[in-house]
């Protein structure tokens, strides 16, 4: 509950808190404290109120909009009654506020409130604009200091409800949190819809001891330890969607799953891979992998952003090596394929130390169909960094035809098959099963049969033969000597295949 001391209208019952022009209310005129305590503040004022939170009362997280110093406009918090159990959280953290003190708090960041005391909350909560006056208050002051929030074992109740029916079977955000709190409830647990709320913002720290059916994510680097990876239960669940972000954000949109996700570092062990797929891009691994993931008894990793960061990361080759095996075997399954981004082709000696006995292959395709792909709808790795001074072509032809030339580096590394787009997608249930060592069934046959002749990343869409129209887009751009060069290194590829 509020009443306002200055409001757009004039008026004690107006709690808003936009508009061009603000007055002082009836109220305010009744209250000279409070008008002493403005006359301090010799900074345009615009809304002021007071604010109240009943015992037992919570606010929900939310973020307000243009309300930070950067962008002209503070909100500041004067408590003139609160209690131990009060607590104002910003950015997953409890503000230490005492009564009489006068505080700024970022609200355009995450914030909310409980009010687990008996007596009420009141605020004197005033909206200013920033000036010269401010600014030097502001170059003067103390952060406001951090305290320990109270342990309510919601991490606890998460790991305890990875598996409940009950919940598993709401599809419902709202209904989910709701029924999940009378759960708590039910339990003993002393925390309510909106603490759970915000905690399932953040991922766990309970991670449960068996990890059947959990997905590591995504990887955090702390300074001095091993990866951290963030986990999500999905039990029976498969990775067949054209990549696997894709996969995991469909995973994501079930309640529960997005509740009980947890971090917990990867446990040390080598995965075992039947294969891996290395490509130029744009030249059909995605339709190589799609494939192989009809397969009931194969499981496609396609383009996993935990692999990427490992490989980006500031680790030794060694830790790399340890950190790539311990991620694919967080992974169950004999037959597991591994279908690498594009840009990984320089980093084949590295991942095969990593996997030396596993079979890999290289697909290409003519480069200036791949080129023309990348200019008409570029992939992550063909965006220019800001410091560039190339052309979009001459930018886009150097990043290929660096990939061609670890690949032509490449050739004699062991267990390697190199592939051109035109031989698909006959060669996925011929060469390429076969190199990877898994034979098929007619079951598997009809399975691959089938999913080859969908678009591979518009499931929903029929394959259609593209390579003459990007062929045709491209030779406007033949004359480049980028682009002559790119066209070289394939043909010498070609050649060295051939023979």
């Amino acid at each position: 509950t509020g009443v306002s001391l200055r409001s757009p209208s004039g008026r004690t019952d107006d709690l808003g808190v936009t508009g061009s022009t603000f007055s002082d209310s009836p109220l305010l005129a009744r209250s000279p404290a409070f008008s002493r305590v403005l006359s301090v503040l010799r900074c345009p004022l615009k809304a002021v109120r007071l604010l109240s939170l009943a015992p037992g009362s919570f606010i929900r997280e939310h973020c307000d909009n243009a309300l930070d110093f950067e962008d002209g406009e503070v909100r500041i918090h004067i408590p003139l009654q609160t209690n131990p159990d009060v607590e104002f959280y910003l950015n997953g953290e409890r503000l230490g506020l005492e009564t009489g003190q006068c505080y700024y708090v970022n609200v355009n960041l995450p914030h909310r409130v409980n009010n687990r005391g008996t007596t009420n909350r009141v605020h004197l909560v005033i909206d200013s604009e920033v000036n010269d006056w401010l600014r030097e208050v502001f170059a003067r002051s103390e952060p406001v200091p951090r305290i320990p929030a109270p342990q309510l074992g919601i991490d606890q109740f998460r790991k305890i409800v990875v598996t409940n029916r009950k919940l598993s079977a709401i599809r419902d955000r709202r209904e989910l949190l709701a029924e999940a709190t009378r759960e708590a409830t039910a339990l003993g647990f002393g925390f309510h819809e909106a603490d759970l709320e915000a905690a399932a913002r953040s991922a766990s720290t309970e991670f449960p001891d068996d990890r059947t059916g959990w997905i590591p994510f995504h990887l955090e680097f702390p300074a001095g330890s091993a990866p951290l990876a963030e986990w999500i239960y999905a039990p029976g669940e498969r990775l067949t969607e054209p990549f696997f972000e894709d996969s995991i954000r469909k995973f994501r949109w079930h309640p529960l799953t997005n509740l009980t996700r947890c971090k917990a570092p990867l446990r040390a062990g080598i995965g075992a891979l039947a294969g891996m797929i290395f490509h130029l891009s744009r030249c059909g691994s995605t339709l190589v992998a799609k494939s192989f993931a009809a397969l009931p008894h194969t499981t496609v990793l396609s383009e996993p952003p935990p692999f990427d960061q490992i490989l980006q990361s500031a680790g030794s080759d060694e830790e790399k090596i340890a950190w790539l095996r311990s991620f694919v075997g967080a992974f169950a399954g004999r037959s597991k394929i591994l279908k690498l981004d594009a840009w990984h082709m320089p980093h084949l000696r590295l991942i095969r130390q990593a996997f030396p006995q596993t079979p890999w292959i290289f697909l290409f395709r003519h480069p200036l169909e791949v080129l023309a792909s990348h200019l008409r709808q570029p992939g992550l790795h063909m965006i220019p960094p800001p410091e560039n001074r190339l052309s979009r072509v001459d930018f886009a032809a150097g990043v290929l035809a660096g990939i061609l030339l670890a690949a032509l580096n490449a050739r004699s590394e062991p267990g390697g098959l190199f592939v051109d787009y035109t031989e698909l997608p006959q060669a996925i249930m011929g060469k390429i099963a076969a190199h990877f060592g898994m034979p098929l069934s007619e079951a598997d046959y009809l399975l691959i049969r089938e999913a080859s002749q969908v678009d591979a990343k518009r499931p929903s869409n029929t394959f259609v033969p593209d390579t003459e129209a990007k062929r045709q887009a491209a030779l406007e751009y033949e004359h480049i000597p980028a682009v002559r060069e790119l066209v070289s290194l394939y043909v010498g590829l070609r050649k060295d295949c051939e023979s």
